[in-house]
């Protein structure tokens, strides 16, 4: 074989890598290793090998075998949390689809699936450790025992983590605490006095960094803290009931900071049921830029990430990852945009 030719990678190929038998592998890349009481320490000597050696399954000589032989079919899955904004797990699926469409030729198909999990038990999803399920991932909206599961696992196909940065792993997010920079930027220009950042319980990495972000700008710049209101969940419903509560309680606000948009808009129905003004009494800051922002009463002044950048760079380096042998961990960064509306 010429230097440099790459050799496919099979099941065999891992089998001597490892120094154990196909069917050890097979049973592995099945995710029946338990079942057969395989060794602990002889799987994850096999998942090693599955990402050192950049094995690719090829599903579709698993899963649809009906197909036509001569055209290469790729699976494609976006894994996310049932308690995700569904409208964002919308605009992921139609941007991953548009770009694997272009991709698509008379030798290559895509099917493209949103796979969901409950938020903190990815680890829980069924076959999951399968090999013949993906041909490659974007996870994202995960929580931290998400991440840390994915920290310590070797998932057998391509891997792109969108919106928070884990070792070992392929990560495309917005720039580090810029969001929660650039909104309290924002609120203060505006004349915001006493700014409130508004948070939903459960934080993922990257709204837990936009609010910290925000609190120390305001620190920075006012010298104290920015209060906390803890929504129930993400929804406008759990967003209105926290704001209202604080409101309710006397206490000092004159601008909100939103962590996602779905909690911006139960900002607005608090703050209107307080017989206050936006932004005459408080301004409000979301992120994620809804695609109904515009119809907000008044438009809804948006900070995030450039999602559409995001999606693209994230599918761009899901391809790349596909078509190598040896993937390589990265970060890649996506500053966040600016749109001003007449909240704020």
């Amino acid at each position: 074989m010429a230097r440099g030719e790459k050799r496919p990678v099979t099941v065999r190929t891992i089998a001597e890598h490892v120094g154990v038998s196909t069917a050890a592998v097979s049973t592995v890349l099945a995710n029946r290793h338990e079942e057969r009481r395989l060794a602990p320490a002889t799987v994850e000597k096999i998942r090693a090998a599955v990402r050192e050696l950049g094995y690719v399954p090829n599903v579709a000589a698993r899963r649809l075998r009906a197909h036509d032989p001569e055209v290469n079919h790729h699976e494609l899955g976006i894994l996310t949390t049932f308690e995700a904004p569904l409208f964002l797990v919308s605009r992921v699926l139609r941007q991953v689809q548009r770009m694997a469409d272009a991709r698509t030729g008379p030798g290559r198909r895509f099917s493209v699936s949103i796979d969901m999990f409950h938020a903190g038990r990815l680890r829980e999803m069924p076959g999951l450790l399968s090999a013949s399920r993906f041909n490659g991932v974007i996870v994202t909206n995960t929580l931290p025992e998400d991440d840390a599961f994915l920290a310590a696992t070797a998932l057998p196909y391509a891997v792109v983590v969108l919106g928070r940065r884990l070792p070992n792993h392929c990560c495309v997010l917005d720039t580090p605490g810029e969001i929660g920079r650039r909104a309290a930027e924002i609120l203060l220009k505006a004349d915001s006095r006493h700014p409130v950042v508004l948070t939903p319980a459960l934080l993922t990495q990257s709204t837990a960094e936009r609010a910290e972000a925000f609190v120390a700008a305001v620190r920075g710049q006012e010298g104290r803290d920015s209060a906390r209101v803890i929504a129930a969940g993400f929804t406008p419903a759990a967003g209105a009931e926290a704001l209202r509560a604080h409101l309710g309680a006397g206490l000092d606000c004159d601008g909100v900071f939103a962590v996602t948009d779905g909690l911006a808009l139960g900002a607005y129905q608090a703050i209107k049921d307080a017989g206050k003004g936006i932004p005459r009494d408080i301004a409000v800051v979301g992120v994620g830029d809804h695609e109904h922002a515009d119809f907000f009463d008044p438009p809804l002044t948006c900070v995030g990430p450039s999602n559409e950048a995001i999606v693209e760079q994230a599918v761009a380096q899901l391809f790349q990852l596909m078509g190598q042998r040896r993937g390589k961990a990265s970060e890649i960064f996506v500053p966040p945009s600016v749109v001003r509306r007449a909240s704020a």
